[in-house]
């Protein structure tokens, strides 16, 4: 049985390069408490590649003027990446990239924490909503 429920390496969005041009040039989707960041753009390779290669890439984080100890940030970021971990291959199942590249930056936006399954149902929303603007757009 193949490992479905992973949240790798590859997966991570690492490059500092690549988070300022998320932010730069990024598109967003809100659904409280949750703050979607993506772009998407076009690379040469196939989808069996893409999923393997990191071709869609994520991070997580929540705002230090918001959680001012650090203890709090992790937390909230640990819950992000648990509920993403979840929800990806899903997520995988129902995108078409079309030899694109997609990455995510999910911010935490609320000053209270949900907990786990309000976290996970907020980021099913917004994978969703994600979907269905990438159908739209071709």
């Amino acid at each position: 049985m193949p490992a479905l429920f992973t949240y790798k390496k590859l997966d991570k969005l690492k490059s500092r390069k690549q988070t300022q041009h998320l932010f730069s040039k990024g598109h967003s989707i809100q659904v409280f408490p949750i703050k979607l960041i993506y772009t998407l753009e076009a690379t040469e390779t196939n989808k069996l590649e893409a999923l393997s290669n990191g071709m869609v890439q994520a991070g997580v984080g929540a705002p230090s003027r918001i959680f001012r100890k650090a203890v709090q940030r992790n937390r909230v970021k640990r819950l992000l990446r648990e509920a993403y971990r979840l929800e990806k291959p899903n997520f995988l199942k129902q995108v078409n990239l079309n030899n694109k590249k997609l990455d995510l930056f999910f911010l935490y936006t609320d000053a209270q924490v949900l907990s786990q399954l309000e976290i996970q149902s907020k980021l099913k929303e917004v994978l969703t909503l994600l979907i269905k603007k990438i159908a739209s757009h071709k």
